[in-house]
């Protein structure tokens, strides 16, 4: 059954969440205390695995400002309390079910509501309601009418007229008093009518002599066949029955669960025996239970009769060192087996390296040894891995536990998952989720951007505070509050540097303005038949050429490397440089200058030089909302952009910062919306240019 949504209500920092959509994996992100947890917690209570058995505890979970003045268990009590609502699609299977019945009205559930309240309680609704199913009093009205219509024709007996007559009445009144009762009943499932026909089958016998034995018997057989009908199951009682067998079980996983890698097993199975059930317990009791070996047996193969004989200063025999020699052999065996078994299991999930997991047993010591590919011979105990493999390898002992061996349908709650994980192990991690959800629906929470799937955000469900300290779930939309939404920021920020950083063909640029030009340019260059950029081509502006080295790093990282593009200006120069002797040193025709490139080496020249003064000038007066013009004095100073700073500073005008992308962002639109055909000298330049960037290519 695949959960469409749920809500919580009267759980801790929860007074009603609202419903919250599920996808088939469905992040909460938000800040500490947030209520990220809460959520989980509760959900997982709402049908919790067999082995966690956690439920709705109104002492620990009812919201404590709210617990004397409205919890009071002798005002209704726990039921009155609902916790969590869970949506489900009903799935075929379960239709098929409903609707396969003859004697049902037509009816095909689509939804159920299920609800589970305090106390323990499960009340399910269904969309669309299900029909009506009444069972009318009507052919026990219509018996009891014929009784007394029969009765009033029995012959009176020589000798007892009197008696008779008394008999006949008493037989009439009776039939007609149930009669007008039964009148005022519509549907005998809602009025205890299995009560009600119990009375009236009792009171009939009390009544029956020969004479009236004929009547009376076609009386009980109406009785006997309405009984019937209200003993059949209706269509809900049905679903409610099939439902409440197929509800996924929940499976909580928080960090500290994690496994020993030594258990001591006498003390062990106290525990398990005690029904003991901490974190650490659920996680060694899942360990054993997902290959099959049973700790008790494990831990009565390690006694040792010799050692007892010893211990009582007689010499063994040589039938207890066969014994002790077998059981030593058998637990041995079953321990290997395991370990084979685990190891090959682990294998398909886990891809960082590839593991074996080994299990010892050491006297009254349950010991776990790790070794991987690249130490195949050196034995690492579990709590010696890294702590990102910990987390995975208990994680993964009680999901496939929990799950029963992957033979049912289980909801995951991961509680901060793999927040010891590596960035990189963490971005696997989001596969592996995938992997799962294919069968089995995933929520998670988590503070890191590495375990959002900036591919998919619309399944990540912002998690905030209101003013009170009330917990609040946003559906569709991301909340104004800047410590919830960085992690998401800083997704969606990845997920576009890493589809970035898998193109082929990478130019990057100074600033916005050179990329917003670049385009421009090469769409006037194709329509007059000069040289443009492939459309394969993707242009990256990187803030300054300050931050070119930076982001040319990135792409080197993928195995990529970029054609840059620098200003011919004295920070593009030095950038050029620093580039020459490190990242692009050998390969110096990856980095264009533009001077070079459109034929006037040496020369200070910017995009803006390019695009030339009278164009960029009527740009940045419209930008400016007044006229804007060079001051003579400034004409002699080399690059356009320094002329136009100079003469603002002089004047008393401010740019603003970003002036020159506002610039381009003013001219380039102008242009698309008349279909501007820039001067010949400026699409020359242009052709040039590009002419200079697909060689680099």
């Amino acid at each position: 059954m695949r959960a469409l949504r749920f809500r919580v209500q009267n759980f801790r920092n929860i007074d009603d969440s609202g419903w919250i959509d599920l996808e088939k994996v469905t992040a909460f992100v938000g800040r500490n205390e947030s209520g990220k947890t809460a959520l989980l917690k509760a959900l997982h209570k709402f049908n919790p695995s067999s082995i966690s058995q956690e439920a709705f505890n109104p002492q620990r979970d009812f919201p404590r400002e709210r617990y004397t003045s409205d919890f009071r268990p002798g005002q209704g009590g726990l039921g009155v309390w609902p916790a969590c609502s869970v949506e489900f699609e009903i799935p075929d299977s379960i239709k098929e079910a409903v609707t396969s019945n003859a004697d049902q009205p037509r009816y095909t559930p689509e939804k159920v509501v299920a609800t589970r309240y305090y106390g323990g309680k499960l009340e399910l609704t269904y969309e669309p309601t299900p029909p009506p199913q009444t069972v009318p009093p009507d052919p026990i009205i219509q018996s009891l009418r014929d009784l007394a219509a029969k009765a009033r024709r029995l012959p009176n007996q020589e000798g007892n007229e009197e008696q008779s007559r008394n008999r006949k009445s008493e037989l009439i009144d009776w039939a007609t008093r149930w009669t007008d009762q039964l009148e005022a009943i519509a549907d005998l499932r809602l009025e205890r009518g299995e009560l009600l026909l119990g009375r009236i089958q009792t009171e009939i016998d009390e009544k029956s002599d020969p004479t009236t034995a004929d009547m009376i018997e076609s009386l009980l057989g109406d009785l006997t066949a309405v009984k019937k009908s209200l003993e059949e199951p209706t269509i809900s009682e049905t679903l409610d029955g099939v439902i409440k067998g197929s509800l996924p079980v929940m499976i909580y996983f928080e960090n500290y669960g994690v496994l020993d890698s030594a258990i001591y097993l006498p003390r062990f199975v106290e525990t398990l025996r005690s029904g003991n059930n901490n974190p650490r317990t659920r996680t060694a009791s899942a360990m054993f239970k997902i290959v099959g070996l049973d700790v008790e047996e494990i831990d009565k193969l390690g006694d040792r009769s010799t050692a007892e004989a010893e211990a009582q200063g007689q010499p063994a025999d040589e039938r207890q060192i066969r014994s002790d020699r077998r059981n030593i052999n058998e637990r041995s065996i079953r321990l290997n087996s395991a370990s084979v078994e685990i190891s090959q299991r682990l294998s398909n999930w886990w891809h960082q390296r590839r593991h074996e997991i080994r299990y010892r047993a050491d006297g009254d010591y349950f010991r776990i040894w790790v070794t991987d590919n690249l130490r195949p011979n050196v034995e690492i105990e579990l709590e010696s891995r890294s702590k990102g493999f910990q987390w995975f390898f208990s994680f993964f002992m009680v999901f496939m536990a929990e799950s029963d061996l992957e033979h049912k349908d289980a909801i995951l709650l991961l509680d901060e998952p793999g927040h010891s994980l590596h960035p990189t192990a963490q971005q696997e991690l989001i596969g592996f989720f995938e992997e799962l959800s294919q069968k089995n629906q995933l929520l998670y929470t988590t503070h890191s951007p590495f375990l959002i799937d900036g591919e998919h955000l619309h399944r990540v469900r912002p998690v905030v505070e209101d003013a009170v300290g009330r917990s609040q779930v946003t559906n569709g939309w991301w909340p104004d509050d800047r410590d919830t939404i960085f992690p998401l920021q800083a997704a969606a920020g990845y997920a576009m540097i890493q589809s970035l950083l898998q193109r082929q063909k990478s130019l990057l640029v100074e600033g916005m303005s050179d990329f917003y030009y670049l385009h421009a340019l090469s769409v006037q260059c194709a329509r007059t038949c000069r040289r443009s950029l492939p459309d394969d081509i993707y242009i990256t502006p990187c803030g300054g050429a300050a931050h070119v080295g930076h982001i040319a790093s990135l792409f080197l990282g993928q195995n990529a490397r970029p054609i840059i593009v620098l200003d011919a200006d004295q920070a593009g120069r030095e950038r050029r440089n620093s580039l020459l002797k490190e990242l692009y040193a050998g390969v110096g025709g990856s980095v264009i200058m533009l001077d070079e490139s459109i034929g006037r080496p040496g020369e200070e020249i910017e995009m803006e030089d390019v695009i030339g003064e009278a164009i960029i000038l009527e740009g940045l007066s419209k930008v400016l909302a007044t006229e804007f013009k060079i001051d003579e004095e400034d004409n002699a100073l080399r690059g356009l952009t320094n002329r136009i700073r100079s003469t603002a500073e002089r004047n008393g005008i401010d740019l603003g910062s970003g002036w020159k992308a506002r610039v381009a962002l003013e001219l380039v639109g102008a242009w698309a919306e008349s279909r501007t055909t820039l001067p010949d000298t400026v699409l020359d330049l242009a052709d040039s240019l590009f002419c200079a960037i697909e060689a680099s290519f």
